[in-house]
């Protein structure tokens, strides 16, 4: 069961959708998780733990106990798949992170951590609260709730970084730093300061990780791949231009892409 809801009211500018997920044990243990550029909460409402490898052949597994935080990621990162699991969970907005996590956000750019490190005890209690929902609807409703409780105490996002975004989001697939600075009449040391401040990224590494992200549901639906063409209407300079930056993106040759479920581009099977 996978179930997503756009939020409502407020909360529409900070996240882009909630969703709940429940199924039982995979036949693979370990998933590479493509970036997107924006922050996530996951909380596991089965298992006891969420697990997360350093790199897709680590050993060392950080095994995090209640709720997550997952930074804006510009590469991908290594999920522990293991077991029954049900899970609910916020994906931002790329301007929206920054009203619950404030300064952090770029300290937590490639980082995963645990959310009651960034909001004390009340993370553990709304787990507590979620996980005591009767069903996922509710589950999802409790959670909406409580972002908009602390959205009454936080910043409106940075009109700098929306307007940056809309420009990128635009035409991702030619996405270019210079022009939106100059937009902006900030000098390219403030515009990224104040870019990053908001995102978690700089504004060179969000354009990338969007152009890469229009990129994956191309791959999804196309069969047989004239790479070259894709790389052109993707925005990259060449077929090899669009090889290298995939290997550093998501760790694999565009050819190996294969993830795990269509409606999930950034899941992909890592074979242990």
């Amino acid at each position: 069961m996978h179930l997503r809801q756009r939020p409502s009211g407020p909360l529409q500018a900070y996240v882009e959708t909630l969703w709940y997920g429940e199924r039982g044990a995979l036949p693979h243990a370990r998933e590479r998780c493509l970036p997107t550029g924006c922050a996530d909460i996951v909380v596991p409402l089965l298992q006891d733990h969420l697990i997360r490898y350093d790199h897709e052949h680590g050993s060392h597994a950080r095994r995090l106990r209640g709720a997550i935080v997952q930074g804006p990621f510009d590469r991908f990162g290594v999920r522990g798949t293991e077991g029954p699991s049900a899970v609910v969970g916020v994906h931002f907005t790329p301007v929206g992170a920054a009203a619950f996590f404030g300064g952090a956000l770029p300290a937590l750019r490639n980082h995963t951590e645990l959310l009651e490190d960034l909001w004390g005890s009340s993370a553990r209690s709304l787990r507590e609260r979620l996980q005591a929902a009767p069903s996922p609807q509710r589950t999802l409703q409790l959670l909406h709730e409580h972002l908009l409780q602390r959205l009454r105490d936080a910043e409106p996002p940075d009109s700098l970084a929306v307007l940056a975004v809309a420009a990128f989001r635009r035409d991702p697939a030619r996405a270019r730093v210079e022009p939106v600075q100059r937009q902006s009449g900030c000098t390219p040391a403030q515009f990224i300061r104040r870019f990053e401040r908001a995102v978690g990224l700089t504004p060179k590494r969000f354009a990338r990780v969007l152009r890469f992200g229009v990129l994956l549901p191309q791959l999804v639906r196309c069969g047989p791949r004239d790479w070259a063409q894709i790389a052109a209407g993707a925005g990259y300079f060449d077929q090899s231009h669009l090889i290298r930056e995939f290997r550093q993106l998501a760790g694999m040759a565009p050819g190996a892409y294969a993830p795990v479920q269509a409606d999930q581009p950034t899941h992909v099977a890592l074979a242990t």
